[in-house]
């Protein structure tokens, strides 16, 4: 019953400070909590001492968060992604052999060529170790706030005729002055491998356009890969 009466107070008092704060006429209220108890009370222009003010000014969502934030993942041509040195390693696991696990070199390229109200469409060319590079196509969705889901889907079926789907779990993060993407992923069955790095947005003017981190190849060469199958 008390939490509820905390939770009943603070939206009534919430509406109560959003209603005063848009008349000019009226001294300026703040909304304060006792700092024992976490009793909120309104007051005039300050706390009391035993009292700290609840700053409400990052309750309202941007107007700047909306799916159009990310479309341009997918405008003129779209964008295309790879893996930096410092994230290739992966790890390979075999499940009949729990305690042992080794690392393997995971370049993995997308191109996202198309983006629609937070969803997302493209071609990925990943190559595990010395394995030939293999084709992909995914979608995904990124959420106004950059949570990232993407689906990874194989050409070829697996023995049994099913198709094999790989999951990737992340968000939008900002590093080192540009978007990135800090991804996750698993996948296999008898032979597991796992993953994560920060994708990072490669163009031409770079030398990743070029040069490949642990596949010395272009982008375009690499991804010619899908257009072969």
């Amino acid at each position: 019953m008390r939490t509820g009466r905390f939770i009943f107070t603070f939206i009534a008092l919430f509406i109560a400070a959003a209603a005063i704060g848009v008349d000019d006429s009226k001294a300026a209220q703040v909304i304060c909590s006792h700092k024992k108890t976490g009793v909120l009370k309104l007051r005039p222009e300050q706390c009391k001492e035993n009292e700290i003010q609840v700053d409400l000014s990052n309750i309202a969502e941007s107007p700047d968060l909306s799916p159009a934030r990310w479309s341009w993942l997918g405008e003129d041509g779209g964008t295309y992604w790879y893996v930096p040195p410092i994230n290739l390693p992966a790890v390979i696991w075999n499940p009949s052999d729990p305690m042992n696990y080794s690392s393997v070199s995971d370049q993995t390229v997308w191109h996202i060529e198309s983006y629609a109200d937070g969803y997302f469409f493209g071609t990925v060319v990943a190559q595990l170790g010395a394995t030939p590079p293999a084709c992909q196509y995914l979608i995904g969705s990124v959420t106004p706030e950059g949570g990232v889901y993407i689906a990874f889907n194989q050409l070829a079926s697996s023995s049994d005729g099913s198709v094999v789907i790989t999951a990737g779990s992340g968000k939008m993060a900002f590093k080192d002055g540009e978007w990135t993407f800090l991804m996750q992923m698993s996948t296999g069955s008898s032979i597991q491998v796992a993953h994560w790095a920060y994708m990072l947005e490669c163009t031409p003017d770079e030398e990743c356009w070029e040069n490949l981190p642990g596949v010395q190849r272009g982008i375009e060469e690499f991804l010619a890969n899908c257009e072969a199958e």
